[in-house]
């Protein structure tokens, strides 16, 4: 990758700065992210990161540019995440900056959160990717600087074990974009569930339906038209005809077809994953970022050997046509009582998200939030026994057709989604049909976020 370059770039620090700051009052800084392994400039090759390394660099980067500021990170687990924020929030103490798990725009309703646009250059404007920018944005302002461009791939695109398909004779999906309808993707999903050993039981499935891995099960809704909130984001849609036909097909990949194991209900997205792993289905989820945890996993230990997966969008139904998972994540600034405080924590925001730290993301395999830096990731030297380049031509490609699964932005739909998951629950194990879940899902979920 160019962890020397960066390393360079990011040291020549203007001399300007560095005087200005030292006449400028001794603050403190805090800024809270969710674990991301991202390698700083100068990591040793053959590591993998543990999550402390990016914020450390940047942390060091800023008080480097501005030595009268002291910064503080923390690196808060995804469970709880946002039961932390909430309670700092409660205690009068947030983090001056944070990246959230997704946007809340209740934060900007109830005034805690400061508007970016004064802040933004033009160049920053025309540079960060419109959806991205879009997506905090509330009555007209812009609330949070964009990073990332996309997720993990959950809910976008699938991984297939090629060992698999050959084995079983099955071809994997053609053309340069390998877009294939569900009548085709359930053909070859019948074909690659058998038993190996002959036992009498299946060892091998097509896929895992897990009703706890809200983007994939998100993106199984999508198939027929979907959608959890309407375009509008007034109300809850996901009971509509196209919804219910959706989660029956999800019912009968696991009792009618088979080629999904039973015991949904209790799945989440690991045991997705490691099931793919494992070589107990065919097909998992995600998109060049498992590439990159595969081979983060060999280095581990986790896995034995390597399994060089190829990439292809959710099948789709010819009439809606191919459909993915749009979503980005930023940094938001809480609002200060005083002015230079809040000057420098929107500084912190918006150093990193500048140019130099968001091309960090390539070493991820992660898109960033700004269109310049994209034109330069080339996604070289990943691991050793693949290419991941032709995968991310598919991966773009599937990503074109992104739909914001959640609703708009501007809706948080957060205090209803587990409601949503025992919706799911209640269906993949046959205690409600289909139609009987998705209804209370959204008599239940309605009142808490579309208060009449």
């Amino acid at each position: 990758m160019r962890r020397t370059s960066l390393l360079l770039t990011t040291l020549l620090l203007p001399a300007l700065s560095l005087a200005s700051a030292q006449s400028a009052p001794k603050i403190t800084l805090t800024w809270w992210i969710n674990p991301w392994r991202i390698a700083p400039p100068g990591f040793p090759a053959g590591k993998t990161p543990t999550g402390d390394e990016f914020p450390r660099y940047i942390s060091e980067q800023f008080m480097k540019k501005y030595p009268n500021v002291t910064v503080k990170f923390e690196v808060v687990p995804n469970q709880g995440f946002r039961e932390k924020v909430t309670a700092a929030i409660f205690a009068g103490n947030p983090p001056d900056v944070l990246r959230p798990i997704g946007f809340d725009p209740n934060l900007v309703k109830q005034g805690l959160l400061e508007p970016i646009d004064r802040y933004m250059t033009a160049e920053d404007r025309l540079d960060f990717l419109p959806y991205a920018l879009g997506e905090g944005k509330v009555g007209g302002k812009n609330y949070m600087w964009p990073w990332n461009n996309s997720n993990n791939g959950m809910g976008s695109t699938m991984l297939l074990n090629p060992k698999i398909f050959a084995e079983r004779k099955v071809a994997l999906p053609k053309g340069p974009y390998r877009n294939w309808t569900l009548t085709e993707w359930l053909s070859a999903a019948q074909k690659l569930t058998f038993d190996r050993n002959g036992d009498g039981r299946t060892d091998v499935y097509a896929i895992t339906l897990a009703a706890q891995d809200t983007e994939n099960m998100l993106g199984w809704l999508a198939r027929f038209g979907g959608q959890l909130v309407n375009d509008a984001g007034t109300a809850f849609v996901i009971n509509s005809p196209e919804g219910v036909r959706a989660l029956q097909f999800m019912v009968d990949l696991i009792y009618k077809y088979k080629v999904a194991p039973e015991g949904a209900a209790g799945l989440g997205v690991y045991d997705t994953i490691d099931n793919f792993h494992q070589g107990r289905t065919a097909m998992g989820y995600g998109g060049i970022y498992e590439i990159g945890r595969i081979d983060r996993y060999l280095k581990e230990g986790k896995l034995k050997t390597p399994i060089k997966v190829e990439i292809a969008p959710f099948p789709n139904d010819p009439k809606t046509g191919p459909v993915a998972y749009q979503t980005s994540g930023g940094f938001v600034v809480f609002k200060q009582k005083d002015a230079y405080r809040q000057k420098m924590a929107m500084e912190l925001a918006r150093f990193i998200t500048n140019k130099d730290n968001e091309k960090l993301l390539e070493d991820l395999l992660y898109f960033s939030a700004r269109k310049s830096v994209n034109k330069g990731f080339d996604f070289k030297g990943v691991a050793d026994y693949t290419d991941v380049r032709p995968q991310v031509t598919v991966y773009l490609n599937a990503i074109k057709n992104g739909k914001p699964y959640y609703g708009p932005s501007n809706v948080d739909v957060q205090p209803a989604m587990k409601y949503f998951t025992s919706a799911l629950q209640a269906a993949l194990s046959r205690q409600k049909t289909p139609k009987e879940a998705l209804d209370e899902f959204v008599a239940q979920a309605t009142p808490l976020v579309f208060k009449k």
